[in-house]
C-alpha cells in the first residue's frame, strides 16, 4: 500500500496504468483510490480480465455519508454510470473496455466532486495491491471507509469477509441522563467557558514542533475537539450523533442546520461535523473560539451548562 506524495499529472498516470492496466506478476489485483477525509472513490482491476469495476462510498458501509449523499448527489453518479450495489451497499460501475488512464482517474476525481461534494481540502491519492478475488475483503460497516476494498499492508481492525456487506447493528442504548436546569448565573457561566475555550485555542495554536496540539471540550458526552493542522490551519470537530447514537435527541437534523451555518461540515470529510479555520489573521483564535463557544451553545442545548472539561494533549504525527 502506498501514498502518492506531491503526485504529478504523469505520475499518476503510470501509477493507473502499472495498478489496473498490467497484470501483477504475483497474481494480485491492483487497486488505486482517491479520496477526500471519508469520502472515496476506488477501482480495481483482477488479472487475466480486461474488466475495471469502480465504487463510490455508500451509507451502509459509513452510514454518516447520508448526510452528503444527497438526492441530487446519487442523481449525479447515476448519471455517471454508477447504480447502487445491493451487495456492497457502494454505487458501482464496471468499465469493459475501460478509458485510457489518464480519463480514468479525471473520471476518479469527478465522480468524488460530484458524488460528495468538495469541501475545498485536497485530494488524496492512495494505491497497492489486494489477494485477487471477485469478493475482496472489505473495511466493516459502522467504520471509518467502511465498505472500502482493504489493501495488502493497511492495518485494519475490523474487517468484513465475503460478497456481502452486512450493515452495522444499533443497539438500544440508554437514553442521556436529563439535561440541567438553567443556573442563575447563566451568562457568567457561559462567559467563563468562553474564557477557558480561548486559552485552550491559543495553546493549540501556539503548538510547534513536529507534535500536534489536541484540545477537547467536553460536556459529559458532548465535545467539541481541535488539532492544529497543515500550516497555517485548526480543524475543529463537533461531535455527532454518528459517533454516538444516545445523542440523536439532543444533536438534531435542526442543529446541524445551525452547525452548517457556523461553517461546519457535515459528516462524510469525517465523522463529526468538521471545519478548519485558517490562522492567518491576527485574531485568528478569538474567532475560533468565538465559533466554538456558539457551537456549543446552539448544539448541545442546555447540556452546555454541565461542567466543562478541557484536556489537552500532544500527539506525533502519523507518518
Amino acid at each position: 500500500m502506498a501514498r502518492a506524495e506531491e503526485p504529478t499529472l504523469e505520475s499518476i498516470t503510470k501509477i493507473v496504468q502499472a495498478q489496473l492496466f498490467v497484470d501483477d506478476p504475483e497474481g494480485r489485483g491492483g487497486l488505486v483510490e482517491v479520496h477526500e477525509g471519508y469520502k472515496f472513490v476506488q477501482c480495481r482491476h483482477l488479472p487475466h480480465q480486461t474488466v475495471i469495476t469502480c465504487e463510490a462510498a455508500g451509507t451502509r458501509g459509513q452510514p454518516w455519508m447520508r448526510h452528503v449523499l444527497t438526492k441530487e448527489r446519487r442523481a449525479a453518479l447515476k448519471e455517471m454510470g454508477f447504480a447502487a450495489d445491493r451487495r456492497t451497499g457502494n454505487f458501482i460501475r464496471r468499465w469493459d473496455p475501460p478509458p485510457e488512464p489518464k480519463l480514468l482517474m479525471a473520471f476518479m476525481v469527478h465522480a468524488l466532486d460530484v458524488g460528495y461534494g468538495s469541501t475545498g481540502q485536497e485530494n488524496e491519492l492512495r494505491y497497492g495491491w489486494f489477494p485477487a478475488a471477485d469478493c475482496p475483503a472489505r473495511v466493516a460497516s459502522g467504520h471509518p471507509y467502511g465498505g472500502a476494498v482493504v489493501l495488502s499492508g493497511l492495518k485494519v481492525k475490523n474487517v468484513a469477509e465475503g460478497c456481502r456487506l452486512e450493515g452495522r447493528e444499533v443497539e438500544d442504548d440508554d437514553p442521556l441522563p436529563p439535561s440541567p436546569p438553567t443556573p442563575d448565573d447563566a451568562p457568567g457561566l457561559m462567559s467563563q467557558q468562553y474564557k477557558s475555550i480561548a486559552e485552550a485555542v491559543d495553546w493549540v495554536a501556539l503548538g510547534t514542533g513536529p507534535e500536534h496540539h489536541i484540545a477537547i471540550f467536553s460536556w459529559g458526552e458532548l465535545y467539541i475537539q481541535c488539532l492544529k493542522a497543515e500550516e497555517p490551519s485548526m480543524q475543529c470537530e463537533v461531535v455527532s450523533a454518528d459517533i454516538n447514537p444516545r445523542l440523536k435527541p439532543v444533536l438534531t437534523p435542526a442543529v446541524g442546520r445551525k452547525l452548517k451555518k457556523l461553517g461546519f461540515l457535515e459528516p462524510g470529510y469525517s465523522l463529526n461535523y468538521a471545519q478548519v479555520f485558517p490562522l492567518k489573521a491576527g485574531d485568528a483564535t478569538k474567532a475560533i473560539a468565538d465559533t466554538l463557544a456558539q457551537a456549543a451553545q446552539q448544539g448541545f442545548g442546555d447540556y452546555v451548562f454541565l461542567p466543562l472539561e478541557v484536556e489537552r494533549h500532544t500527539s506525533k504525527p502519523a507518518r
